[in-house]
């Protein structure tokens, strides 16, 4: 199914669909820093990413054998299925492991800035791999994220009482940063896919397919145990995380089939935004003490992350 399908049953111009699914992929996002960092405070980010995997593949591999039944065949060439796996087992698994250990170490509404810096390294690697040019645009997008980011991490030092010395800081901000690194590697392996022809939803369904086989090996080699109790609330926190995070990643991909870049990226970006205004609503300040500082600077990261994307 098509996305021109959707435009078609919604009516309306593609611009404006690709805006309202990105709004709601950024909810989506949003929806899933908070839920684990409700679950994560009596759970384990291994149950999380293992639950959370394994609702992504059970909400969207039969969504694909129902959509495109009769042309499962035909889906998926050797390269775009490699890339879709690539994609899998640097997202799904490796990112989700380092943001969700950040959402844990230092709270969604400071983690969320930082993983949105994904643009700045997308940037860097599509120079290395693509052969494509930085501007001064770039260069000034480029600023802001860091000088943003600089600024957030003295923000946390000041504002979590956890943290205790200068490595605690370092250890806790690394997490949202390396998964800012592999999220930003993770668009060179989707965008291979797609061009081999692929639609976005089948190549979803690959992508975490293979996140999720990737963290089962990971989980069976690190023999890490798992505390796991179906009728424990956190395990439901989890699997609404899960369910947010499809939302968010169908909502961006048909976002972009819809429309285009420049509709689609500054919604998304707003997504740190949305995780600092919800938890300052919904989360207790044990879990998340959202500042004027710690707002001011993920305005920084945003408008830098946005000015490079749409610069890219």
């Amino acid at each position: 199914m098509a996305v021109g399908g959707f435009v078609g049953v919604f009516g309306g111009s593609g611009t404006a669909l690709g805006a309202a699914l990105a709004v709601l992929a950024a909810l989506g996002f949003a929806g899933q820093y908070l839920c684990i960092r409700i679950g994560t405070d009596d759970g384990t980010v291994t149950d999380a990413v293992l639950i959370t995997l394994l609702t992504n593949v059970v909400l969207l591999v039969p969504a694909v054998v129902v959509l495109y039944w009769g042309e499962l065949g035909t889906l998926y060439t050797a390269e775009a299925a490699a890339a879709f796996v690539g994609a899998g087992l640097v997202g799904a698994f490796g990112a989700r492991i380092a943001m969700y250990r950040g959402i844990q170490s230092i709270g969604a509404s400071r983690t969320a800035p930082v993983v949105a810096s994904n643009a700045l390294f997308a940037t860097g690697f599509a120079t290395v791999f693509l052969d494509e040019r930085v501007t001064a645009v770039h260069l000034l997008g480029i600023l802001l994220v860091v000088v943003g980011v600089a600024a957030l991490s003295w923000e946390t030092a000041e504002a979590d009482a956890t943290i205790t010395s200068r490595r605690a800081l370092i250890a806790g901000i690394a997490y949202p940063i390396l998964a800012a690194l592999l999220i930003g590697i993770e668009p060179i392996f989707l965008s291979i896919g797609l061009a081999d022809g692929t639609p976005a939803i089948p190549g979803l369904a690959l992508m975490v397919t293979a996140g999720f086989v990737g963290f089962l090996s990971y989980w069976a080699v690190c023999g890490s145990p798992t505390s796991i109790r179906f009728g424990d609330s956190t395990v439901w926190w989890y699997v609404a995380a899960g369910v947010a995070s499809t939302v968010g990643f169908v909502g961006y991909l048909l976002g972009l089939e819809a429309s285009t870049v420049v509709v689609v990226v500054p919604i998304m970006q707003t997504n740190p935004l949305m995780v600092l205004v919800l938890s300052a609503l919904f989360l207790p300040a044990r879990l998340e003490a959202v500042t004027w500082k710690l707002l001011g600077s993920a305005c920084v990261i945003v408008v830098g992350a946005t000015v490079v994307a749409l610069a890219g």
